[in-house]
């Protein structure tokens, strides 16, 4: 099981671009904020573009990015994330995001 809730609303994700906090990598950029109050985990949302490529490459992408958050949140406290990977990320190894979304998360 997840060890977060997906971001579902527009509204949540345009909120999160605005007033987030906003931490950028080479191949990343990651809004966060503190948790509202109805939250009871953290909440994640991850926009692929389709500037990436085909839906194969960025349902890929989405499936990397969600399991790296799965095992970076570990017992973190409770917040919103938005991960926005640019194209670069896309060739990168599972190895390498994580490293990238973990120093992300610790210097935001």
């Amino acid at each position: 099981m997840r060890r977060f809730v997906s971001l579902r609303r527009r509204a949540d994700f345009a909120r999160l671009r605005r007033f987030g906090r906003r931490v950028s990598t080479k191949s990343l950029t990651i809004y966060r904020s503190d948790a509202q109050a109805g939250d009871s985990a953290p909440v994640v949302g991850i926009t692929v573009s389709k500037l990436l490529g085909k839906a194969v490459l960025r349902n890929k992408l989405r499936r990397r990015l969600s399991a790296i958050v799965h095992d970076a949140l570990g017992e973190r406290r409770r917040m919103r994330l938005l991960i926005v990977p640019r194209p670069v990320a896309a060739g990168l190894a599972y190895d390498e995001l994580l490293a990238e979304v973990t120093s992300a998360l610790a210097g935001g």
